[in-house]
């Protein structure tokens, strides 16, 4: 409480656009957001230039940790989010501008995928299990990637074990590879992620096992048919450490449960 007293700009700055990152899990009068990361980043003004948008030159700052409230969910545009701030940033003129994703930790950010309850809680269960959560610039040894453009291909090595899987779903850019062309996309964007989880489901013959989830026993049916996709699931043959049925069946459930 002291230092809020001391730094009062900083107060205004939380009390407008939220709490930290170590406030993350607690309730918002908004259920849209960027999370920043580590390193402090800026909303950029957007200009109109026959009729779309484009970065203008004028810039306020968003310091690190900070939760920022906007009133849709974050559109992606290349490697940027487009918001519109809930409220003014402290000492800046400007509701309306785009934030570059290498410096979002996490955001509401929505994929626009079609999907099921069943499908998106069973992707925000491989996400839990893989240690991604709603992040998508990950690395395998949760490393951090700067831009959505293309997969990072970056080999990482951690625990014993070397990778360069990568994105929420911690997809190997080989199977990468293999699932943009099926899915037709170029960039790595987080939409482009979640179709290309969708489709690795599919050739695991286990789409229409989530579909039917119904209990426990059909889940871990679920979990035994894409057991091959994700070495972090339960019956994986990799050697890897993995999660209990028991555990992501909680887990499913209450993911289920906000769609």
């Amino acid at each position: 409480m002291l230092k809020l007293v001391i730094v009062p700009a900083v107060v205004l700055f939380l009390a407008a656009c939220g709490s930290s990152e170590d406030s993350d899990t607690s309730s918002s009068t908004t259920s849209h957001f960027l999370l920043i990361g580590s390193q402090k980043t800026f909303l950029k003004k957007t200009t109109a230039d026959s009729g779309t948008l484009s970065e203008g030159s004028e810039r306020c700052d968003i310091p690190s940790g900070t939760r920022l409230s906007v009133q849709s969910a974050p559109e992606q545009q290349g490697v940027h989010y487009l918001v519109n701030t809930t409220t003014m940033l402290p000492d800046c003129g400007f509701s309306r501008g785009y934030v570059y994703t290498g410096h979002v930790s996490k955001s509401s950010a929505s994929s626009g995928i079609s999907a099921s309850a069943n499908v998106k809680a069973f992707l925000d269960t491989i996400a839990f299990a893989e240690g991604t959560n709603d992040s998508y610039n990950i690395i395998f040894s949760f490393a951090r990637f700067q831009s959505y453009a293309a997969h990072p291909r970056r080999l990482m090595c951690s625990g014993g074990y070397c990778s360069d899987a990568a994105g929420r779903y911690q997809i190997k850019s080989t199977t990468w590879d293999d699932v943009r062309k099926v899915i037709g996309v170029s960039d790595f964007s987080p939409a482009s992620q979640d179709r290309a989880a969708i489709q690795l489901i599919k050739w695991r013959g286990g789409l229409d096992d989530v579909e039917r989830i119904a209990s426990q026993s059909d889940f871990s049916n679920a979990l035994y048919t894409v057991r091959l996709e994700w070495a972090s699931l339960p019956h994986s043959p990799y050697g890897q450490p993995t999660k209990t049925v028991g555990g992501l069946w909680e887990k499913f459930k209450a993911f289920r449960a906000k769609y």
